[in-house]
């Protein structure tokens, strides 16, 4: 499909990129790496009138790490996200759901930010923020807010981000003591979209799980969190994991062109006791 004219706009800090937001109003789309607005360009999901470029901006940080937390700055590539070591110290589940996004060549062009600004439901880094309990730290240039990761994510490529809002930064935990993690994903081909993720980390004490963290993803309108999961492998020892697993009712599967409903939601819950047992031995290798 053929493209039709827009406007380039190069900002220099995150600030004027907001300025430019405002100023454009509707026709005007963020752009960093290209990953998620170039190919809905391509086939004409988004004409945009205005393309603002913040690849270059100041105004996000890096990443770094303080006070228990990981900070990644929403300009941090993909690619930067699986090779750097005080991300994969601190929390090796971004960089093994990133290690899964597309190809070499996304992952090194495509951002954190523009990822979660997507809000892909079968994207691998909202679905691992949502399991995390991440904050997104949004801005207008003029004021910043913190927005929960299961309340940013709000439904098929939709987000709390205002008209005139950027993402600045993500804020997650560190992986504390005798914490295991896991991240599982099935897709038709390398680098295809998921057809169902899942996203653990639990914590063992004696060969018992105290505490988990469960989310899904490519299973709902947004990434999920399994509260009910959670309640039930509580007290539970990894033997069990698979008969405290139940039906997973919160979760919507769609039939499409990848795989059934019925598919879909078993594979989920196949997915989901590998990613538990996973967790839990790592849980166990950390005590």
């Amino acid at each position: 499909m053929f493209t039709k004219p827009f406007r380039f706009e190069r900002a220099a800090r995150l600030a004027d990129a907001c300025d430019l937001l405002r100023q454009h109003g509707e026709g005007a789309r963020v752009i960093a790496g290209g990953q998620s607005l170039l190919p809905m360009v391509n086939i004409g999901l988004v004409q945009p009138e205005v393309v603002i470029d913040i690849s270059r901006a100041a105004g996000a940080p890096d990443i770094r790490q303080d006070d228990g937390y990981l900070t990644i700055g929403a300009l941090v590539t993909h690619a930067r996200l699986v090779a750097d070591e005080i991300a994969g110290r601190a929390q090796p589940l971004l960089g093994a759901a990133a290690s899964r996004i597309g190809n070499a060549r996304v992952r090194n062009r495509g951002t954190l930010g523009g990822s979660l600004a997507h809000s892909d439901p079968a994207a691998e880094l909202p679905l691992v923020m949502v399991a995390l309990g991440a904050a997104y730290e949004v801005t207008n240039g003029q004021s910043s807010r913190a927005v929960r990761a299961e309340e940013f994510h709000l439904s098929y490529l939709t987000n709390q981000l205002e008209a005139d809002e950027v993402l600045v930064s993500v804020r997650v935990p560190s992986l504390g003591p005798q914490w295991g993690w896991s991240f599982q994903e099935f897709s038709r081909r390398d680098g295809d979209f998921a057809v169902a993720a899942v996203a653990a980390l639990v914590r063992s004490v004696d060969g018992v799980i105290v505490e988990s963290r469960v989310a899904a993803g490519a299973v709902a309108d947004r990434p999920l969190r399994l509260a009910e999961v959670e309640t039930a492998l509580t007290g539970a020892s990894p033997a069990d994991i698979a008969d405290r697993v139940g039906p997973l009712h919160a979760i919507q599967p769609v039939t499409d062109s990848a795989a059934g409903q019925a598919y879909r939601a078993h594979l989920c819950r196949v997915l989901l006791i590998r990613a538990l047992e996973e967790a839990s031995q790592r849980s166990a290798e950390a005590a």
